[in-house]
């Protein structure tokens, strides 16, 4: 799995955990007009329905979010289409007018369609955040014109970049969303110095967690993000989590790494219990390869995110001594590649 892949899941994790954070963060207007009491409803496997992923090219993240209004007679939803984009693509704003549309096509309702239990849809708002390091890409609006017909699409975009002009408001603002902004203004500003300089920089976002008035699943959340936004070779990353240890210890804290091993300690060893058990269950080996594959794709999931059905594929012609070796090895593996070397090293390769 690669890097950008690795960010854009880091990205959909952190927006399903704390949307109504983020809109408080980047949308402050829009989210003190939404009724927070109705929990958001993310209906991203919709919008992939709808849109073919190849006529868009690569994007970073793409949600589609229903949310109500606050303070209206009758239930009134709204969809709200997210995109958070990487990198700097001309016909971006094109693109965010042609969601939109085809949005508004497929779910809108007219006023005098008496709404349902579920209420009624009022309108399709679109919103871009671009985490890019591009200072001169920030599109807000497509605009055709020609023989006196005009069509004008303006939509709200927030740059991570202008977040730079004022340090100090990012940080003293408790939002996590602030953080998420940090690492990846840090991100940017240290991509092309030595590593030494993203160390530094990730080992003082990873302080500042713990300086914070959040709490463990927060500073749980947030350090994996910056750990997958800011990325350092083995040696420096395996000296980065022996600092964290000394800073926690000296701060008489809990240590966020250790909490994360061992649950997934704690969850590999009640997984290959139950892979035993369904597998004495039934009376086959065959039974138990199974379940403890699925498991370990489960484990791999959590840590580096959805695996292709090559990495499903090469597992399943492990022996079931060599597959609870991997439960093992895995705990120890800081990115995808260690997977793809462990591998290698039992004669199995995947793509």
């Amino acid at each position: 799995m690669s890097v950008a892949t690795e960010q854009d899941s880091s990205w959909k994790e952190i927006l399903d955990q704390y949307f109504p954070e983020f809109m408080a963060f980047f949308f402050p207007k829009i989210y003190k007009d939404l009724d927070w009491s109705r929990p958001p409803e993310f209906l991203d496997k919709e919008l992939e329905q709808l849109f073919n992923e190849g006529e868009a090219g690569r994007r970073l993240v793409d949600k589609l979010v229903k949310v109500y209004r606050l303070g209206t007679a009758e239930p009134i939803w709204l969809l709200i289409h997210l995109e958070i984009q990487g990198y700097a693509d001309p016909t971006f704003a094109q693109r965010m007018f042609i969601y939109n549309y085809r949005l508004y096509d497929r779910y809108y309702q007219p006023r005098g369609i008496k709404p349902g239990s579920e209420g009624r849809l009022d309108k399709v708002v679109s919103l871009a955040v671009l985490t890019d390091g591009n200072k001169g890409y920030h599109p807000k609006q497509f605009h055709i014109k020609e023989w006196g017909f005009e069509l004008l699409f303006k939509f709200p975009s927030v740059k991570l970049l202008k977040y730079n002009e004022n340090w100090a408001a990012l940080e003293a603002n408790p939002n996590p969303f602030a953080m998420v902004t940090m690492a990846v203004l840090r991100m940017h500003e240290n991509k092309r110095k030595p590593p030494e300089e993203r160390f530094n920089a990730k080992l003082g976002l990873t302080r500042r967690l713990y300086q914070r008035d959040y709490n463990r699943k927060e500073i749980i959340d947030l350090y994996r993000f910056i750990d997958n936004i800011i990325r350092l070779p083995e040696e420096l990353d395996q000296e980065f989590r022996r600092e964290v240890i000394r800073y926690e210890e000296e701060e008489h804290m809990p240590y966020v790494s250790s909490i994360e091993r061992l649950g997934r300690e704690d969850g590999l060893k009640e997984g290959l219990e139950k892979g035993r058990q369904e597998g004495r269950q039934e009376g086959r080996q065959e039974g138990r390869q199974e379940g403890t594959v699925i498991l370990i794709l489960r484990l791999l999931k959590r840590r580096f995110g959805e695996q292709l059905p090559e990495v499903e594929q090469a597992l399943s012609f492990l022996s079931l001594g060599q597959l609870e070796e991997l439960g093992e090895a895995i705990l120890d593996f800081s990115n995808p590649n260690d997977l793809a070397l462990w591998l290698q090293a039992q004669g199995k390769t995947h793509a």
